[in-house]
């Protein structure tokens, strides 16, 4: 079976999550996304959510202090960054929308 990399994650093809908008920078140290899918950080972009999906043995490639900034913060009206915690396993809002 073929592997899609993705974000950084290897997945078997045909079994990838939808991540929408949210990409990676070319160092692969940041993310960019469009505000639309910001619930995607917290519902397909955590730990547990990926783990069933990740082909057997590929680890969950986000750690505490990863970025997530949404690039059209400003007309939608939103946070304008998110950071993860792998504590918790959640994105939080950190620089928002004033």
């Amino acid at each position: 079976m073929n592997k899609v990399i993705k974000l950084g994650m290897t997945f078997c093809e045909g079994n990838v999550p939808d991540f929408g908008s949210i990409e990676q920078d070319s160092a692969g140290h940041s993310l960019f996304l469009l505000a639309e899918d910001i619930s995607r950080l917290n519902t397909v972009l955590t730990k547990s959510a990926c783990l069933p999906y990740l082909e057997h043995g590929s680890p969950f490639r986000f750690h505490t202090g990863d970025t997530a900034y949404v690039l059209d913060w400003l007309t939608a009206e939103t946070a304008s960054m998110f950071i993860y915690h792998s504590g918790t396993d959640h994105w939080y809002e950190a620089i928002p929308n004033e």
